[in-house]
């Protein structure tokens, strides 16, 4: 009885409020009206015109959108604070849940600001 009650324990303090309601990733739509366009997240293409992803909420990225004769364009994708992180003060008075899961753990504790993007190069009008 007693290891059932400190696995649950440690069960419930291991877990993170924003990692288990929101996740540690966020899927992201990247598109382009120009359907040629090359599409590039962290210097890695993912397709042309169209792309949905997913961002890992610990990682940092850059969307760059390349074509010939145009000139690229790179966004920085921006996080903000995940307010659902706060309810880990309930489980351990945020110890655990927030500062070790939820923050050095998954990254959890962040969310990104968009999930859809439109970003376009920019070409020279003849």
């Amino acid at each position: 009885m007693f290891r059932f009650l400190m696995g649950a324990m440690l069960a419930i303090t291991l877990s993170g409020c924003a990692a288990m309601f929101n996740g540690t990733s966020q899927q992201v739509s990247i598109r382009s009206q120009d359907p040629d366009a090359e599409i590039y997240v962290n210097d890695m293409l993912l397709g042309h015109g169209n792309v949905i992803t997913s961002f890992k909420k610990k990682e940092n990225y850059i969307i760059t959108v390349k074509r010939a004769d145009c000139y690229s364009v790179s966004i920085p994708v921006s996080k903000s604070f995940d307010a659902t992180t706060l309810l880990g003060i309930f489980i351990d008075f945020g110890v655990v849940s927030i500062l070790v899961v939820d923050g050095v753990g998954t990254g959890a504790w962040q969310k990104f600001d968009q999930s859809a993007y439109i970003v376009d190069p920019l070409c020279k009008k003849a």
